[in-house]
């Protein structure tokens, strides 16, 4: 009899097991199926080659990029006409800066920042930037057209200006300041011996 009790007792013993075997079997099959689903959804997308381009199409070879197209429109790349008020005359002055002397300056042909100098600007655009000009050589060229030519050897923008037609077409860089009258280097005084 005591052979029974504990048959029987085993067999409970062994049902649990097996029970609690059946639960962890389903958490792991849970756990798989849990891991599987975004591989089977990404089985569910087109994944052929078709659409992959390897070699670029000979008409997409010469066109621009879209991050080097210039996003405003074409009237804002014109420059507009040069009149007599962008124009230096021998002096080194522009009219507006003999009007401005006067008080009756037009603010918006004023710069107040200073800023940078570029290639097409006005002759008065880059004096109002550079300051005084120190040199000024005015002519024409082969064509008739009018030609400046401004020094600056200090300043904020030391250079030689060349202007064309009243716009600025080479910027070239002047030789920096002389230097300095040289130190004369005293020599080094000796010690004297058995110090």
């Amino acid at each position: 009899m005591g052979w029974r009790k504990i048959g029987i007792a085993g067999r409970g013993a062994l049902a649990e097991l097996g029970a609690l075997a059946m639960q962890r079997s389903n958490r792991i099959i849970l756990g798989v199926m849990a891991a599987l689903v975004p591989f089977l959804g990404a089985c569910s997308s087109d994944l052929s080659l078709n659409n992959l381009t390897l070699v670029p199409k000979p008409e997409t070879l010469m066109r621009k990029p879209d991050w080097a197209t210039y996003s405003s429109g074409r009237n804002d790349l014109a420059l507009r006409p040069v009149t007599n008020a962008d124009l230096v005359n021998p002096d080194g002055q522009c009219a507006a800066a003999s009007a401005q002397a006067t008080g009756a300056g037009d603010p918006a042909t004023t710069d107040p920042f200073g800023g940078g100098i570029a290639l097409r600007m006005t002759e008065c655009e880059v004096v109002r930037r550079a300051g005084p000009v120190e040199k000024i050589d005015i002519g024409a060229d082969e064509r008739g057209e009018r030609t400046v030519v401004l020094t600056y050897l200090q300043g904020p923008s030391p250079g030689v200006y060349r202007f064309a037609g009243g716009r600025l077409v080479s910027i070239e860089r002047t030789p920096g300041p002389p230097p300095g009258p040289a130190k004369s280097q005293k020599p080094a005084a000796k010690k004297p011996a058995g110090t």
